[in-house]
């Protein structure tokens, strides 16, 4: 090939410009990008909907309820005696008799124990000796004084003599007086050798046996009695509940664990609010007939849903799905997979519960955690 038929072929075809060809490659290149993204497009999966998409938070939403369950004012408490005592002895000295055993019913006045009393009967038949001495020493000066006012009314005693006499008896008469108490202070302290019974009830604990030494001061405990026929339930109810239970209002409870139920009525409702777990103390006498007696100290579960609760229909929810001061307050709303800040007017009722009263539908759902770090339109994907 010769040098010039080459340089012919670098050359541009007659008739086309430079500027022509260069658009057409141009157009070409733009053709082939669009041709590689509509097959790109092709192979992507479909789009999901906001709220299903993996950037979109996951979230517990909960719809209103129309009313509270029992559940939610139950408070749990303690079966607790009327009347329960530690009994000690009122003197110092060693048991010498036990008459009762753990378990044993006893009734008010009933000897249980009694402590070694050797030395203070001594003491009792002592201080009678002395009285009876005094009482016939009271007797002669009395007899004295009789004859020697007769004699003065006669003349033949001097004013001196019959003062000594009337003196004489006074003394005599005091001394009596003396002995008298010194005997009954003896035979009260031989009455509290014995433990006596103050109330009808149940021994529950025997703390000493026979040959142990009791003390006075400090009192040394011996029994445990408890009054079982008169029970109460003590329970420490929440101040957001405590308003509704009124005294003389009746109710029902459930032992725990064995599940018998039993009935009550409110004795004593507090006035005073436990600053540190916010509660009311609520007493409640235990009334009517059980399937098997009340043990004090059983755990129990009192239901005030019933109690003073006229009210109870509404919207609620938890106080946690709640951002409120008093009773202003938001929701978050759930709606199309985002969630909207509603405004809504709300009042406490329950422990952890708040009454919807304006700015909600039944229907509605809302986030069940107020405080979670969402703002209006965020992406939400519920997952309960």
């Amino acid at each position: 090939m010769s040098r010039r038929s080459g340089r012919r072929q670098g050359r541009l075809p007659r008739g086309r410009s430079r500027t022509t060809v260069i658009r057409r490659m141009w157009m070409a290149a733009v053709l082939a990008t669009v041709v590689m993204t509509g097959c790109a497009k092709g192979h992507d999966k479909p789009g999901l909907p906001a709220e299903q998409g993996p950037a979109a938070m996951g979230v517990k939403a909960i719809t209103p309820a129309t009313e509270l369950g029992a559940n939610v004012t139950r408070v749990t408490g303690q079966v607790r005696s009327k009347q329960e005592a530690t009994l000690s002895a009122q003197a110092t000295g060693t048991l010498a008799k036990m008459n009762v055993k753990v378990g044993d019913k006893v009734k008010k006045g009933q000897t249980l124990a009694v402590l070694d009393t050797s030395n203070v009967s001594i003491g009792v038949e002592q201080a009678r000796a002395v009285k009876q001495a005094a009482d016939a020493a009271l007797q002669l000066a009395t007899s004295s004084l009789e004859r020697a006012r007769k004699v003065a009314e006669g003349g033949g005693m001097a004013a001196a003599a019959l003062d000594q006499a009337e003196i004489g008896q006074k003394q005599a008469a005091a001394q009596a007086a003396q002995a008298a108490a010194a005997v009954k202070m003896a035979e009260e302290n031989l009455r509290d050798m014995a433990i006596i019974a103050p109330f009808d009830g149940i021994i529950t604990a025997r703390m000493k046996n026979i040959g142990d030494t009791v003390a006075m001061m400090p009192p040394t405990p011996v029994f445990s009695l408890v009054d079982i026929t008169g029970l109460e339930v003590r329970a420490l109810v929440p101040e957001s509940v405590v308003d509704k239970v009124k005294a003389g209002s009746k109710t029902s409870g459930t032992v725990s664990p064995s599940g018998m139920r039993f009935d009550v009525q409110v004795t004593t409702v507090g006035a005073v609010v436990d600053t540190t777990n916010r509660t009311v103390e609520v007493l409640a006498d235990v009334v009517g007939e059980t399937a098997t007696p009340l043990r004090p100290g059983s755990l129990v579960e009192l239901d005030f849903s019933s109690v003073g609760q006229a009210d109870d229909k509404g919207l609620f929810l938890p106080a946690q799905a709640v951002s409120a001061k008093g009773q202003e307050g938001f929701v978050w709303v759930v709606q199309d997979g985002t969630v909207r800040k509603r405004d809504v007017r709300v009042e406490r009722v329950l422990p952890g519960y708040v009454r919807v009263l304006q700015g909600l539908g039944a229907d509605e759902r809302v986030l069940a955690d107020s405080s979670l770090d969402v703002k209006e339109g965020t992406a939400v994907r519920v997952v309960q």
